[in-house]
């Protein structure tokens, strides 16, 4: 039996960053990987990097649409998903050829295969074709990401019922699209299939759209989206769905009324990727769904670490990949880092982007502020809605607690606040900084000065 210093279970972003940077140090690494999925994790094979092409992709289409408020006249033909998803399996292949190249040259041990505990320290590599094998690690990490969450009233079926794994291969513009869940995912894909032609409803069971975030802030989103056409239920909770002669029937708790759909997409969040490991055999603990960790990533069993989806929380890939490197720099130096879950970023790529990070309400201590929506240069010249700021600041001591922003460039704006967030700057640091102009980030700039 082959025994390394780390085996880590999972190859996407967490699981990388850590098993090459341990690799790095001089530790022998090993790095399972179920057969079906390259490295990369949910993220690049099924989550950020497929989606995002294909909303640059609506992006374009959606600029060529309104052309004419630039001046220019161009036309549009019906979308082809087909053709769309071909150019996004393109960039997907060039990105893991990327990923496959990196972990070459860090000369880790790759082994294919079903992972699971055998004991506190042996791991079982099970193949598809019945074999398998063993290897020990000395530590070994857990990095088995997450897969999406079902509602036990309409299990997915691949065709008429999706999950946004599903749906990212969908070739199909559904005429009316469902959409359960206003999270990320939802307002995402809502975007994606509004702007290509479908009818879409998106149905949240909470009152606002992106119920994690601050209420005003989904409530202004909700506002855009039912602008451009998208159908916004909020405070809605799904019955019961059936499917008939392909035809989707959808039941609301407290109607009587009935609504077809040619497709629904559950996207009510992600649960922790644990099945088949037999945590048991190791004796590691979980909570609610997820493996049990403390602040260092540490599990029940002090040599067996956890990090990203697998414990639940953000299930982030930017703060997997954190989480890896914080992980691989406290084993390498022997400290004691935790990740300042404050100050990591939190962002939705729908139209117009959401970005937040830190706090996301006022209460004792902290106090609100939200920026007028006045055009500003930038915004003008791109005829887009100027950006929404809200600020959220410690009356104290005028640091920035958190912000959220939406609008164009959102998910690129919002790193000022995570470095402010991070740093404890205040209002007058902030406020400091020249801001180039014409941009949108002005906007912080006048959010700030307007809030001393």
């Amino acid at each position: 039996m082959q025994t390394f210093d780390v085996v880590v279970i999972g190859g996407g972003p967490g699981g990388m960053t850590a098993g090459m940077m341990l690799k790095q140090a001089g530790k022998s690494v090993a790095i399972i990987q179920e057969n079906h999925d390259s490295f990369g994790g949910v993220c690049l094979n099924r989550g950020c990097m497929p989606t995002k092409s294909m909303l640059k992709a609506a992006k374009v289409y959606r600029d060529a649409q309104n052309s004419e408020k630039y001046g220019l006249d161009l036309s549009v033909n019906p979308v082809d998903l087909t053709r769309l998803r071909a150019v996004a399996d393109a960039d997907l292949n060039m990105l893991r050829h990327m990923v496959q190249g990196k972990l070459t040259d860090a000369r880790i041990a790759v082994f294919r295969g079903k992972g699971s505990f055998r004991s506190e320290h042996e791991i079982e590599i099970c193949q598809a074709d019945g074999s398998s094998e063993q290897i020990r690690g000395e530590k070994i990490i857990i990095a088995t990401g997450s897969v999406p969450a079902e509602l036990p009233c309409a299990p997915f079926d691949g065709h008429s019922i999706l999950s946004s794994d599903q749906i990212l291969k969908n070739t199909e513009l559904p005429h009316k699209l469902l959409i359960i869940g206003g999270g990320a995912i939802g307002c995402e894909f809502a975007t994606l299939y509004n702007t290509f032609g479908s009818r879409v409803t998106l149905v949240e069971a909470m009152d606002s759209l992106l119920p994690r975030e601050d209420r005003e802030a989904g409530k202004t989103l909700q506002s855009t989206f039912e602008q451009q056409g998208i159908a916004v239920k909020t405070g809605a909770a799904i019955k019961s769905i059936s499917v008939e002669a392909g035809t989707v029937h959808v039941h609301y708790d407290g109607s009587s009324a009935t609504e077809e759909f040619d497709k629904v997409l559950v996207g009510i969040g992600r649960t922790a990727n644990i099945a088949g490991l037999n945590l048991d055999a190791a004796g590691v603990a979980t909570e609610q769904g997820a493996v049990k960790v403390n602040e260092m990533m540490q599990t029940t069993v002090p040599h067996i670490y956890a990090l990203g989806d697998v414990i639940g929380g953000m299930t982030l890939a930017h703060a997997a990949e954190k989480e890896g490197y914080l992980l691989a720099q406290n084993l390498i130096q022997g400290s004691r880092h935790p990740l300042d879950h404050r100050a990591v970023p939190r962002v939705v790529f729908c139209h117009p982007e959401v970005a937040a990070v830190g706090t996301h309400e006022a209460r004792a201590g902290i106090k609100a502020f939200t920026m007028p929506q006045a055009p500003n240069g930038r915004a003008v010249v791109d005829k887009v809605a100027p950006a929404f700021v809200k600020l959220f600041i410690e009356e104290d001591t005028s640091q920035i607690a958190g912000a959220i922003i939406i609008g164009e460039g959102a998910t690129e704006m919002i790193h000022e606040m995570a470095v402010a967030v991070e740093n404890r700057l205040t209002l007058e640091q902030i406020g400091k900084a020249v801001h180039a102009h014409p941009t949108h980030s002005k906007n912080v700039l006048l959010a700030v000065q307007h809030f001393n």
